[in-house]
């Protein structure tokens, strides 16, 4: 148990590296010179490697374990990553620490996912993977105005230089504390690859929602609500972190009551569908009157963020059929879906928002990316309602059928 305790403390902090942007933006803007644009890059870049180390991270999983998967990524790019940020004169030097520190990060949620796979009951797979990322979810918090009141009294390359000091720490109390599963858990003379989970029609249906539903709340959470409030309204560091933090806060709730909510209604598919429709109806109006008051804004902000939290209950749907001796590609697969989709969507909307940037008109390049997000969200939405509902009980079944003949 204390090597989960120590793996969601680094959860906290990954979650805080792929959010503090939004609220440093006004800084990061008066000293380096770095527009909405350029940050959406820097952001697209942590989300991005963050997304392509899953690959190896899960082949590490299946061979070498969780502890030293973990400790070597988050030691080496994580406090690397942090230290760089800190010491930053460039958007070049900007960028780099956001690759490593994606890098850094990719290992942290996995490694807990593939223990709460190994270990538990299917049925409670949901439960735990949605707590633990609830309590991760602290990170946005973090990074909203607590980051904010911190900046204010020490200035950002001081906190991040501290931040890059507390990663190093918990990757040597990682190191310490997290056991690997025994070895009969993990080795199996089957073989497998990501081509051979690509192939499972099932998957199909569900990758791109989960593609485009992180990538839309974590754009708007990581960046884009930031410049929007301020270049739009005018706002201060401290008034966009409270806004942020009221989201952030949403975040934590929303993925705490998703996770109990597949086993209350035994669905997973259905449970996932009428919560990203809300997300689709609020990102809808914002589009539709991209000009909002901060108040009806804020409220938008936190409707999405307790409402597209569902990401563990997509991820039970789409590793429900996934076999045990693939378990770590299988997860770091769905993974690499859920933040490369954010990645992307950062590159993308950033282009978006250069080409429809009009000085005379503030609104005019958010408003491109607030559509864009909406239209991605409808197609995703649509091929989900498609995909072949696995509920958690027969999930149950099947899990407690796999170690009885283990």
């Amino acid at each position: 148990m204390s090597g989960i305790i120590v793996l969601a403390v680094a959860y906290v902090i990954s979650h805080f590296y792929r959010s503090f942007l939004a609220v440093l933006s006004p800084q990061l803007t008066q000293e380096l010179n770095l527009g909405p644009a350029v940050l959406s890059d820097a952001l697209g870049a942590w989300f991005a490697t963050f997304a392509i180390s899953q690959l190896l991270v899960g082949v590490l999983l299946d061979r070498v374990g969780p502890r030293w998967t973990t400790v070597s990524l988050f030691a080496v790019c994580g406090a690397g990553g942090g230290a760089l940020f800190a010491i930053a004169q460039s958007g070049t030097m900007v960028f780099a620490a956001m690759i490593l520190l994606g890098v850094g990060c990719a290992p942290i949620l996995m490694a807990s996912v593939y223990l709460f796979k190994l270990r538990y009951d299917g049925r409670q797979f949901a439960t735990l993977t949605s707590t633990f990322m609830a309590i991760g979810l602290l990170g946005n918090i973090l990074g909203s105005s607590p980051l904010a009141w911190a900046t204010e009294a020490y200035g950002w390359r001081a906190v991040m230089a501290g931040l890059a000091v507390i990663t190093l720490i918990l990757a040597l109390l990682i190191a310490v504390l997290v056991k690997d599963p025994a070895r009969s858990e993990t080795v199996s003379t089957q073989k497998g690859s990501y081509l051979e989970i690509l192939k499972m029609r099932e998957l199909w249906f569900i990758l791109p929602l989960i593609f485009v539903n992180y990538g839309v709340v974590g754009g708007l959470r990581g960046l884009w609500a930031g410049p929007y409030l301020d270049i739009v309204h005018d706002m201060g560091v401290a008034e966009i972190g409270s806004i942020i933090f009221f989201m952030a806060v949403a975040m934590v709730v929303g993925s705490f009551a998703y996770g109990p909510a597949d086993r209350v209604f035994n669905s997973r598919k259905w449970v996932a569908f009428c919560g990203s429709c809300v997300t689709f109806v609020c990102l809808g109006y914002w589009a539709f009157n991209p000009i909002l008051p901060p108040v009806t804004l804020a409220i938008l902000l936190v409707a999405i963020g307790f409402f597209s939290l569902c990401y563990a209950v997509l991820m039970a749907h789409a590793t429900a059929n996934i076999p045990q001796h693939m378990a770590g590609r299988g997860v770091t697969l769905v993974n690499f879906f859920n933040m490369g989709g954010v990645g992307v969507l950062q590159w993308t909307s950033s282009q978006v928002y250069r080409e429809q940037e009009n000085p005379e008109i503030p609104v005019a390049g958010f408003e491109g990316v607030l559509w864009l997000y909406f239209i991605l969200f409808v197609i995703a939405l649509a091929i989900y309602a498609f995909s072949r509902d696995v509920r958690p009980d027969a999930t149950s079944d099947r899990s407690a059928k796999a170690k009885a003949a283990s």
